[in-house]
């Protein structure tokens, strides 16, 4: 992905709403994340879910307003596609690292690789790798990890909504994995390898889902550039209204005067049958997205993000 001036201010443009940006493998999250603001000219901007720089896939950035969004898609259940390589664990847990460990990849078969799915399906417990972007005294534990250093990490809770193993051969083998927020592919690969008798790394990763989001939304570099080359419109066009991040979310639908209370932070008494206690999609008439609010068991609801 190439460079942009970023143009924003001098246009004055306030673009908002969701790119579902498919990354290309060797770019970060954040480099990835910083070019789409520059092309956008954008103030603000952020992603909801980091990808590894080895991996592909669906990722959703949050422009302008939208990212008030963020927090709450970070939280979405994931789905991705992943081939590991068998007979050799790495310091990273993928490709990108040194083999610290090997196996007989010839000896691992179909069988053996089924048998122990059950174990990693469901609620199961990871301990995070030194690779990643966890905190440990304040210093990122990749960080330490190029500096040598491996300290103690607490295996955290993490669901696995389904595994499926997509095909094997000699050396590899193939994974569906639908899971919670939090999960590390990479170590799931390490630990259902390790079950079966083997080491293992992650040779490549592509997200297909995030959310509500989904891979045939997803827009490609060179899509993004060559939209990029034809102007602000163009590029406007691929973004995802707001709303859409908050697809399966129970609406709340108010009038100019209730959104203006709203607005200003204060309550709303709703009108009978309110919907159950939680938070709840506001929107006008449109239906455009107003903001995130919560409804409690009296039926008031309280405003909690609020979209300018």
């Amino acid at each position: 992905m190439k460079r942009a001036a970023r143009v924003g201010a001098a246009h004055g443009r306030d673009p908002s709403g969701i790119l579902l940006l498919d990354k290309p493998s060797g770019l970060s999250s954040n480099a990835a994340l910083q070019h789409v603001r520059r092309l956008y000219g954008a103030d603000k901007a952020g992603h909801t879910g980091s990808l590894d720089p080895l991996a592909t896939g669906l990722l959703p950035i949050c422009l302008g307003e939208a990212t008030k969004l963020s927090g709450y898609l970070l939280d979405a259940d994931k789905r991705y596609v992943t081939r590991a390589a068998v007979g050799a664990s790495t310091t990273t847990g993928d490709a990108e690292g040194d083999v610290v460990r090997r196996s007989d990849a010839a000896a691992l078969t179909r069988p053996a690789l089924e048998a122990v799915l059950p174990q990693f399906t469901g609620d199961i417990r990871q301990r995070p790798p030194m690779y990643s972007a966890l905190k440990h005294d304040g210093q990122r534990l990749y960080e330490l990890a190029r500096q040598g250093l491996e300290v103690e990490r607490e295996a955290r809770p993490v669901r696995i909504e389904a595994l499926q193993l997509l095909d094997c051969g000699p050396g590899w083998f193939e994974l569906d994995v639908r899971c919670s927020k939090g999960t590390y592919i990479r170590t799931l690969v390490e630990d259902l390898a390790a079950a079966a008798g083997q080491c293992a790394h992650v040779a490549s990763l592509r997200r297909l889902e995030a959310g509500p989001f989904r891979e045939p939304g997803m827009v490609t570099a060179a899509t993004l550039e060559q939209a990029a080359a034809q102007g602000f419109p163009a590029l406007d066009a691929l973004l995802l209204d707001p709303l859409a991040g908050l697809a399966g979310w129970v609406q709340v639908t108010v009038d100019v005067a209730q959104a203006a209370r709203l607005a200003q932070g204060q309550a709303l008494r709703l009108d009978p049958p309110a919907p159950p206690p939680g938070r709840v999609a506001v929107v006008d008439t449109r239906p455009r997205l107003l903001g995130i609010a919560e409804v409690d068991g009296q039926g008031l609801l309280q405003p909690r993000r609020w979209l300018s």
